[in-house]
């Protein structure tokens, strides 16, 4: 008789064990330094940056279109230090508005 209670109390509980405990780890990022993540992508941010700034000077600041490679670069530095829905205090280049303002006019450097 115990034993099938046993069974009837996990069959009720264990739903709501699971649920709980699950419902935690969904939304969770690992706790990695930005500096891993560059190395792990082979990203080099302040270098992608410098370039960035090296094109739009070439422009004489007038918005271009990125080469693809840079473009990308920049991309994965968006996600490292600028990641969406999370609360930051990034103080240093500002990766989502040189991706975002890049698009507008044609080939940096072809003036």
């Amino acid at each position: 008789m115990t034993f099938f209670l046993r069974i009837i109390a996990s069959a009720l509980f264990a739903p709501l064990v699971l649920a709980d405990s699950s419902s935690n780890a969904v939304n969770e990022r690992l706790p990695v330094r930005k500096a891993e993540m560059e190395a792990h992508w082979r990203v080099d941010c302040a270098g992608s940056w410098a370039a960035y700034i090296a094109l739009r000077e070439k422009s004489a600041g007038e918005a271009c279109i990125l080469p693809p490679e840079l473009r990308h670069q920049l991309q994965l530095c968006v996600f490292i230090y600028q990641a969406p829905g999370e609360v930051f205090r990034h103080t240093g280049p500002d990766y989502q508005g040189a991706v975002s303002s890049v698009d507008i006019a044609g080939d940096c450097g072809k003036k």
